[in-house]
C-alpha cells in the first residue's frame, strides 16, 4: 500500500509556544534579484514573518513556458503561422500577468526575446542566468517578482543536449518576501530528436535532474523543490523521476512499488515539486493567445506551501466532534473535560453559526465546506434539517468540494460518524457516485468517506469511534452528537435533564481524549476540535435572530495549540461580535464555518476551492498574532 501524501508525523514532541514563537521569527535576508551566489545572510530553512496576523500558507501561481525561440521566427526560415519574437514576447508578458504567474521557468529564452524582456521588465521581474553565463544558458532562464520573491542563491547544473554537449541551466533559491518562505525552482530543456536520437542523452539529464533534487532536499531540509521544463518525453521523463525523488507532478500521478501510475493526457511539458507543496489549479494553457505566442501548451499550477507552524508541528491527524444543540452558557470551563479544552487548548464561547441557519444539519455541512449556507452566494444550499435523499451538488447547483475531498485525494483515510440519517446525506453527497475526480497525485477514486459508521445513540457511536482511534485512525474524522439537541427540545434547554446531558457530552469528549492521549498513533499527533453545530432557546430553537441559538462553543485543542488562548485573541482578523449575529464581512466573527479550513491548514493541505470562511487559511491555532 502506497503511503499518504499528507505530511507525516514531523516530531513527537509536544511544540511549546516559545518554540514556535522561534520557529517563526528568524532573520531575513535582503539579496539582489539575479545575484551570483555569494552567501547570503539567511540559509536556507530561516524565514522572515511579518505583520501582526500568525500568516497562513503561501500560494504563488508558478509555470513552464516554453517561448518558441526568436530563431525560429525572426530568421530567413521563419515557422510558418508566427510572427516575429517582439511581439510574441508582449504576448508572453500578457500570459504572465493575466495568469498572476509570480515564478516561470522559460525555455527557448533566445538573445532578441531576452534583450526586450529585460528592456521592459527589468523593473518587475528578476532573471537569471539571463546572459550572465552564456548564450546557450540564457534559453531557459527563471524568472521572479521581484515584489513578491528575492534571490539568496544562483546556481547551474551542466545537462546533456544535442549529441551530449553539455549546456549550464539554472536553478535558484528565492525567498517569498511577506512570509519568509524559500524554495529551489530548477529549470531545463532536455533534447529533442531534431538532430538525432537522443533517448540516451535524456536519460542521462533525468538522472543527473533527480539527483541534484534529491541533494537540494538533503542538504536543505523544510525547503521545496520546484522543478519545470520542456523535457521532450512523456512516461519516459515521469516514471524515473517520480520513483527515483519526492518529486510530484502538479497534474497527477505518481509512483510505488506496484509501479508507475502516469496522469492524464501527459504533454512534454512538465511542472513538478516536493513537499511540503501541494498543486492545485494545474492547467495546460491553449487559448488563442497563446497559440499565437507559443507551439507549446502554458503549464500553469497555484503552489500551496504550509505556513512555518504547521511545517513544525508533529499534527498528522484531526478529529472534529460536532454537537448538536450545544448552548455556550450552559458549559462549565473550570472542570472536566471543557476544564481541559480551555487550560490545554484555545477556546471561545462567542463563535457563531451561519447567518442563515441555527439547524444542525446546514452547519454541519457549512464546517466541512468553508461555505455559507445561501446557494445563490455560492452557498453549500442546504436550508433543511433532514435528508431529503438529495446530494450537496444539487443543492448548490454546482460541485462542491469538502474536507473529505482534499483529504482523501491526498491519500489520507476518512470517517465519518453520526447517529441521525441527515447525516446520510453527507455521506451520499461525497461517495462514489457524487464524489468529484482526485486530480492530485495518485486517483484515490470517487469515494471520499472511507467509511460511514450510523451509531443508534451518541454513547454507541463515541465507543466505535474510540476503538476505530485506537486501532486504525483516520487521517481526518468528523463525528455528530445528537442527543443534547434532542433533550434539549424535548425537555427544555435549561432544564435539568438538559444539564445532566450536558455532562453526558463532557464525559464522551473526555474519553475520546484520553483515548487519544493513549494511542501511540495519536498522541503527540492529533488534534481535536469540539463545535457546538448550534444552540437552543426553549420554544424558539430554530429562530435565527435569538443569540441563544447561534452563540456556540468552538475549542481546539492539541499539540502546539496556544494553551489558555481566546482564539478571538489569538486570531485579530476576527471579531468578538458580543451579543450580535454578525455577518461574513470582515470584521467578521468567528463563525464555526472556519473549521473546514483550520483542519485542511493543520495537515498542511490546500483551502477548499469556492469556501468563504477561513478561505486564506490565516486562523491561526498553534502561535500567538505577532507584533
Amino acid at each position: 500500500m502506497r503511503p499518504s501524501r499528507i505530511a507525516p508525523p514531523r516530531s513527537g514532541r509536544r511544540l511549546t509556544t516559545a518554540l514556535l514563537a522561534t520557529t517563526l521569527l528568524l532573520t531575513g535576508v535582503a539579496t539582489t534579484a539575479g545575484s551570483s551566489s555569494a552567501a547570503p545572510s539567511a540559509q536556507p530553512g530561516e524565514r522572515t514573518v511579518l505583520g501582526e496576523q500568525a500568516p497562513g500558507p503561501l500560494t504563488f501561481q508558478v509555470s513552464s513556458f516554453n517561448l518558441l525561440g526568436a530563431g525560429h521566427t525572426d530568421g530567413k526560415k521563419p515557422r510558418k503561422g508566427f510572427d516575429k519574437s517582439g511581439p510574441r514576447l508582449e504576448r508572453a508578458i500578457q500570459i504572465l500577468d493575466r495568469e498572476s504567474i509570480d515564478v516561470v521557468g522559460f525555455q527557448e529564452m533566445h538573445q532578441a526575446q531576452f534583450a526586450k524582456f529585460t528592456e521592459w521588465e527589468s523593473d518587475r521581474f528578476g532573471l537569471f542566468p539571463g546572459n550572465k553565463l552564456g548564450a546557450a544558458p540564457m534559453h531557459n532562464s527563471i524568472a521572479w517578482r521581484t515584489a513578491q520573491w528575492r534571490a539568496l542563491r544562483t546556481e547551474s547544473i551542466k545537462i546533456p543536449y544535442f549529441k551530449g554537449n553539455e549546456i549550464r541551466m539554472p536553478y535558484v533559491l528565492l525567498e517569498h518576501v511577506e512570509t519568509g518562505q524559500q524554495a529551489w525552482f530548477l529549470n531545463v530543456h532536455n533534447p529533442a530528436d531534431a538532430r538525432g536520437p537522443a533517448q540516451k542523452w535524456r536519460d542521462e539529464a533525468v538522472r543527473r535532474e533527480a539527483n541534484l533534487v534529491n541533494r537540494l532536499r538533503a542538504d536543505h531540509p523544510g525547503v521545496p523543490v520546484f522543478f519545470t521544463g520542456d523535457m521532450n518525453d512523456r512516461d519516459e521523463f515521469f516514471c524515473p523521476v517520480v520513483a527515483r525523488t519526492e518529486l510530484e507532478a502538479a497534474n497527477g500521478g505518481g509512483s510505488d512499488d506496484s509501479g508507475c501510475q502516469t496522469p492524464p493526457a501527459m504533454k512534454v511539458d512538465w511542472l513538478l515539486g516536493t513537499a511540503p507543496t501541494v498543486f492545485t489549479g494545474y492547467a495546460a494553457l491553449t487559448d488563442e493567445l497563446v497559440k499565437a505566442t507559443t507551439d507549446h501548451p502554458v503549464i500553469v499550477a497555484d503552489a500551496v506551501v504550509p505556513s512555518a507552524a504547521v511545517q513544525a508541528s508533529p499534527i498528522d491527524r484531526v478529529v472534529v466532534i460536532g454537537v448538536e444543540g450545544l448552548r455556550s452558557s450552559a458549559l462549565d470551563l473550570t472542570s472536566g473535560a471543557y476544564g481541559r479544552l480551555a487550560a490545554e487548548g484555545a477556546v471561545t464561547l462567542n463563535a457563531r453559526t451561519t447567518v442563515e441557519s441555527t439547524s444542525p444539519l446546514p452547519n454541519v455541512l457549512s464546517m466541512l465546506t468553508g461555505r455559507r449556507v445561501d446557494a445563490a452566494a455560492l452557498g453549500h444550499g442546504v436550508t433543511y434539517n433532514n435528508d431529503r435523499g438529495e446530494v450537496v451538488r444539487t443543492t448548490a447547483g454546482r460541485y462542491v468540494s469538502s474536507i473529505f475531498d482534499l483529504v482523501h485525494n491526498q491519500g489520507g483515510r476518512t470517517y465519518l460518524a453520526a447517529n441521525r440519517n441527515r447525516i446520510d446525506m453527507v455521506d451520499r453527497s461525497w461517495d462514489a457516485a457524487n464524489g468529484g475526480r482526485d486530480p492530485y497525485g495518485f486517483d484515490d477514486g470517487a469515494d471520499k468517506v472511507d467509511k460511514y459508521f450510523r451509531g443508534g445513540n451518541d454513547y454507541r457511536l463515541v465507543e466505535d469511534l474510540r476503538a476505530r482511534l485506537e486501532r486504525r485512525p483516520a487521517a481526518f474524522t468528523y463525528a455528530e452528537l445528537s442527543s443534547l439537541d434532542k433533550v434539549g427540545r424535548k425537555s427544555g434547554f435549561g432544564s435539568e435533564r438538559y444539564t445532566k446531558f450536558v455532562g453526558k457530552i463532557e464525559r464522551m469528549i473526555g474519553r475520546t481524549m484520553s483515548s487519544i492521549e493513549g494511542s501511540r498513533k495519536l498522541a503527540g499527533r492529533t488534534l481535536l476540535v469540539v463545535a457546538g453545530t448550534n444552540g437552543g432557546v426553549d420554544g424558539a430553537a430554530r429562530d435565527n435572530e435569538r443569540d441563544g441559538n447561534y452563540t456556540v462553543p468552538l475549542m481546539v485543542w492539541g499539540p502546539g495549540v496556544v494553551a489558555g488562548a481566546d482564539l478571538y485573541d489569538l486570531n485579530p482578523q476576527w471579531t468578538d461580535p458580543g451579543n450580535e449575529q454578525d455577518g461574513y464581512e470582515t470584521p467578521a466573527p468567528i463563525h464555526t464555518g472556519v473549521v473546514a479550513n483550520l483542519v485542511l491548514s493543520v495537515l498542511g493541505l490546500p483551502a477548499l476551492p469556492g469556501s468563504l470562511m477561513n478561505r486564506d487559511q490565516r486562523f491561526n491555532v498553534l502561535t500567538g498574532p505577532l507584533g
